[in-house]
């Protein structure tokens, strides 16, 4: 008898632990949608600047190619891991993109390419609240997963440690805004 009540008790922690793991699980795939769907709309936009820059110039094709191409893994990605490693692969090509088509007046001056820019900019802030949501509910999730005595069941549950959407070390660097008026 006591020994029912024993085993009782542990399947009892066992599925609460399996469900609260489970819930987390479920709330870093629904964060990771909501800033996935901010990401594609960028990765739109995106598609949108480099026809205009396409159409603008054919000096810097490389760089568009480049950034077409990064674009083409994040639209061919499947698993969260790797469209996260895309998008921050894209992160870090954009400043120089920018940078260069900013050196084409033809391009810069162009109505859609400033429109297109703007709209990038306003998506841009709505990324960055959602990866803070995303990377708030992986580290409630990670926390949960390792923490004793999840850490030993989550292994054998399948539940294994999400990664976190971090920028770039070229982003973290400052803005060297005297460069910016030299131009």
């Amino acid at each position: 008898m006591i020994i029912g009540i024993v085993i009782g008790v542990v399947l009892l922690l066992l599925i609460l632990m399996y469900n609260r793991m489970k819930r987390y699980d479920i709330q870093v795939e629904r964060a990771f949608g909501d800033l996935d769907a901010f990401l594609m709309k960028r990765v739109d936009q995106l598609d949108n600047l480099i026809q205009t820059a396409r159409v603008a110039t054919d000096k810097e094709m490389e760089l568009v190619e480049n950034v077409a191409g990064l674009r083409s893994r994040i639209v061919n990605a499947t698993s969260i891991d790797e469209k996260v490693a895309a998008h921050i692969n894209l992160q870090s090509e954009l400043p120089m993109f920018y940078r260069t088509m900013e050196a084409y007046p033809e391009v810069k001056f162009h109505e859609n390419y400033m429109l297109i820019q703007r709209s990038i900019n306003e998506i841009e802030e709505q990324i960055q609240a959602a990866r803070r949501n995303y990377n708030e509910h992986v580290r409630i999730y990670n926390t949960a997963i390792t923490t004793f005595p999840s850490v030993i069941i989550a292994p054998l549950l399948g539940f294994k440690k999400k990664k976190m959407f971090e920028i770039s070390p070229v982003q973290r660097q400052n803005v060297d805004v005297k460069e910016l008026f030299n131009r």
